[in-house]
């Protein structure tokens, strides 16, 4: 157990080298107004402190940097949110407040704020829609050959897929079956479309449309499968890379590959709060080298997601965290 000494002298260590990113020594904590001791009795507790792993002392310096277990008890019991993050809050609420663009625009616009101010990797996941209830289809023709099929959500999503007639039957053939399917999905869930369809497509009045029946549920299926996809908005790669820790190119790499498989969909809320991964505790692979803060949102009924914030574990917690806290509370903005 640490004592109330050590735990300021790992606080200070902690937060002096997020911000410098070089080893920390006694000499320079005894500047700190609120470290007043010699320096004899904290380079006493620095060793003690590294000996119980909190610490680690670097070759190239006499001076000592967290371990990946100084970031977590710092993280769980010695962090102080930073007030001065608030300043920020109102270019929050004016992304949030913005009625010109839509949703995904806001979403958008708001993944690039929290990267910039930053300097990590944020990305803003979305639902995956799967109980949203279909409330109407419709289809909009574009020429005698193709048209745009429309699907509407009661969460006010509504998801479009252009698809093109096959040879030998009309544009009256596809809006029929369409009506047909409408009626039929009317307030059922999305998670329950697959099953709906089927049924549907088996009944005599669509088997006498049988070629024609396979493309449309082909079709149909496939602007559906976006609804059961989340949607994923992020930005600040380069800006992460621009942090001392990602220089060497495997490690870049590795991380790349990370997004590039959509490691960061793992993160969507399945309930609790606000989660911190440090380094090896994440699960995804490459993200090793990295602190993953992620907090879950809720804009209505049916929509929820997770915002995350990718960064070093040499990461700035104590701005970070009531950052992304104020961000969720203030999602349910975009449903009003």
């Amino acid at each position: 157990m640490l004592s109330d000494r050590q735990k300021l002298i790992l606080k200070a260590i902690i937060e002096e080298y997020v911000t410098s990113n070089e080893p920390v020594g006694s000499k320079m904590l005894t500047n700190k107004p609120y470290l007043d001791f010699s320096s004899a009795t904290i380079r006493y507790d620095m060793q003690h402190l590294e000996e119980d792993g909190y610490l680690e002392k670097t070759h190239t310096s006499s001076g000592r940097i967290p371990s990946q277990s100084g970031y977590r008890y710092y993280v769980d019991h010695l962090i102080i949110r930073d007030d001065e993050v608030t300043q920020y809050f109102k270019y929050i609420d004016d992304i949030l407040a913005d009625k010109r663009i839509t949703k995904e625009e806001t979403l958008k616009k708001l993944t690039d704020f929290l990267s910039q101010l930053t300097g990590y990797y944020a990305a803003i996941i979305g639902s995956s829609n799967d109980f949203a209830k279909i409330m109407k289809m419709e289809i909009v023709p574009l020429s005698d050959r193709e048209a745009v099929l429309l699907i509407v959500t009661n969460n006010g999503v509504v998801q479009s897929q252009k698809i093109s007639i096959p040879e030998g039957y009309k544009m009256d053939d596809l809006l029929r079956i369409i009506q047909m399917f409408d009626s039929a999905m009317y307030d059922h869930s999305v998670y329950e479309i697959r099953d709906i369809l089927s049924k549907e497509a088996a009944k005599p009045r669509i088997r006498q449309m049988v070629d024609f029946r396979d493309d449309i549920l082909n079709f149909m299926i496939k602007g559906f499968s976006r609804f059961l996809n989340a949607e994923t908005y992020e930005s600040g790669l380069s800006r992460l890379f621009n942090h001392p820790e990602f220089q060497d190119y495997q490690i870049m790499q590795k991380i790349l590959k990370a997004v590039d498989n959509d490691s960061m969909k793992s993160f969507v809320a399945n309930g609790g709060g606000l989660k911190v991964h440090i380094g090896s505790e994440n699960l995804c692979n490459g993200l090793e080298t990295c602190s993953i803060v992620s907090v879950p949102y809720y804009i209505g009924e049916n929509e929820y997601g997770t915002i995350v914030l990718v960064g070093p574990t040499r990461m700035n917690y104590r701005g970070v965290i009531p950052l992304l806290e104020y961000v969720a509370k203030s999602m349910t903005k975009l449903y009003k």
